[in-house]
């Protein structure tokens, strides 16, 4: 065993009673053991894997953990797919995990909902990005601050939260729905304390939910009153309680209702892949 697992696996022991208990649902199929996003699509649960795996969308229940259903996105590949968005019409897919910090053709893939319900295999439009920040594309594995996997549909533009290996925060960017080319001009930073790996903007609440790595424990931010480019945001901080037995690298999260969120585990040195649920009402720290 590599001397960075067993830190990790001591790190958890010790964060016994640091976070707010998540009930496990379900481990989930071996098929999506790299589960990177969660999102709710006509009320089914929709994951799929990140780099390298298969340009697949998967149906999944939240009571075995099992696919039901597969959809291939025909004309892309999955470079390193990391975390999926919806709205009224489209499904959105951000092709833009980036951990050496050196890579030139990050994007978004549009899908119509209506496509992917009613069809195995479905096309997706492409909106190109880059980072007007980033001068320098050398690799550097775990120390770049343009890795991301945090993708949120907000009204009529997308936001990518970045994954920061290098300070910890996370940079904030918007970008068109539209197909095309763009250059990204950072909005605003959040001192997230950890790595963000995934997103969701709750609609009934008008809050924006991102969860995260840290040490010593997994966390969600719950982030309030950003519209206006996230100058005036408060942010209210929930640590997890790992539960040993199952993964606790959670990547994806998607709200259920007002109150709840499923979050997923994607198979790691701590367990198996997983889904969970949490449960904000029940958390000391509700807003």
């Amino acid at each position: 065993m590599k001397i960075t697992h067993l830190i990790l696996i001591s790190f958890l022991f010790l964060a016994r009673g640091f976070g707010e208990d998540v009930p496990m649902l379900t481990s989930l199929d071996s098929k999506v053991n790299e589960s990177s996003g969660l999102a709710l699509v006509d009320n089914q649960l929709i994951t799929h894997n990140d780099s390298d795996e298969e340009p697949e969308l998967y149906e999944i229940s939240p009571e075995t953990g099992e696919v039901k259903r597969t959809v291939v996105v025909g004309n892309v590949k999955n470079h390193d797919w990391e975390d999926i968005t919806t709205d009224k019409g489209f499904i959105y897919v951000g092709d833009f995990g980036n951990n050496l910090g050196s890579r030139k053709n990050l994007q978004i893939y549009k899908i119509s909902k209506e496509d992917f319900l009613k069809k195995d295999t479905v096309s997706a439009e492409k909106i190109k990005f880059s980072y007007a920040n980033q001068i320098e594309f050398n690799p550097a594995r775990f120390n770049s601050n343009f890795d991301a996997e945090a993708l949120v549909s907000y009204k009529d533009h997308l936001y990518i939260f970045t994954k920061n290996w290098e300070n910890k925060e996370t940079d904030i960017y918007k970008i068109s729905k539209q197909p095309g080319e763009y250059i990204l001009n950072k909005v605003s930073s959040i001192k997230s304390e950890g790595l963000i790996t995934g997103g969701d903007y709750d609609e009934a609440n008008n809050q924006i939910v991102l969860t995260g790595n840290g040490i010593p424990t997994p966390f969600i931010l719950v982030i309030k009153d950003f519209e206006n480019n996230f100058l005036n945001a408060t942010i209210a901080k929930h640590n997890l309680q790992p539960q040993m037995g199952a993964s606790i690298q959670i990547e994806g999260i998607t709200m259920i209702n007002e109150n709840e969120c499923f979050l997923s585990a994607e198979k790691s040195v701590t367990g198996s892949s997983a889904l969970y649920k949490f449960n904000f009402k029940n958390s000391p720290n509700q807003l």
